[in-house]
């Protein structure tokens, strides 16, 4: 079974240093509390923390997500919307996402530095939602990786987790519903944009898990 008190407590990904102010911004629009030392910017989310450290080569992106009370998503949906531009689906124009399978909507926009950033609602995990600091956890990070078993293993083995949705040929999702790595090929398209994915720098800090540290690197 997936660790049952899992969740992400920190997590570190890689930024373009010219984007670090724009960032900043961004999320203190979000009614984020954000702070900066040197080359790393620090945005709490709920009892998270979201680091972006500066990087000098490329321009490196992510997916991830935040999670919303499960009663909120209209109301973070409208609030996004004020705030950004929210990224609809290229088929249908929609901008909700509705996850049948897992009882959860959501919504997607672009920051500044080009990350896919999903706002997240399961119904099942109630609450209201008033403003940014109502967002509740970092929900989920993919993990590009060109061997998704062996990533699943390394996560079992070091810190017990296990696949709770989806499979490692496609998207894979370990951990437990609202707190979860997603296990992810490089080049697969992200939704909605359809964006490849890119293996970039990952450290997190998991809670509750056997080993609180995971890091992961692009090949090479």
């Amino acid at each position: 079974m997936a660790a049952s008190d899992l969740r992400i407590a920190e997590l570190t990904l890689a930024a373009p240093a010219a984007a670090l102010d724009a960032l900043e911004r961004f999320y203190r629009q979000w009614e984020l509390p954000a702070s900066r030392a040197g080359d790393r910017l620090e945005i709490t989310v709920g009892d998270a923390r979201l680091r972006f450290a500066a990087t000098g080569e490329g321009e490196p992106f992510y997916h991830f997500a935040f999670l919303v009370p499960g009663d909120g998503f209209a109301a973070a949906h409208a609030w996004l919307g004020e705030r950004t531009a929210i990224l609809p689906d290229p088929r249908t124009g929609r901008d909700v996402f509705d996850f049948g399978f897992w009882d959860a909507q959501a919504c997607y926009c672009h920051d500044p530095a080009g990350n896919i950033v999903e706002l997240i609602a399961h119904r099942d995990l109630p609450g209201a939602f008033a403003g940014g600091r109502d967002l509740r956890a970092i929900s989920e990070i993919g993990l590009v990786t060109p061997d998704t078993r062996a990533t699943a293993r390394r996560l079992h083995d070091e810190h017990g987790l296990e696949l709770w949705s989806g499979d490692l040929d496609t998207l894979g999702f370990v951990g437990r519903k609202a707190h979860t790595l997603i296990l992810c090929h490089p080049g697969r398209g992200w939704l909605p944009t359809g964006r490849p994915a890119e293996p970039h720098p990952v450290e997190a800090v998991l809670s509750g898990a056997r080993a609180r540290r995971f890091r992961l690197g692009p090949p090479g």
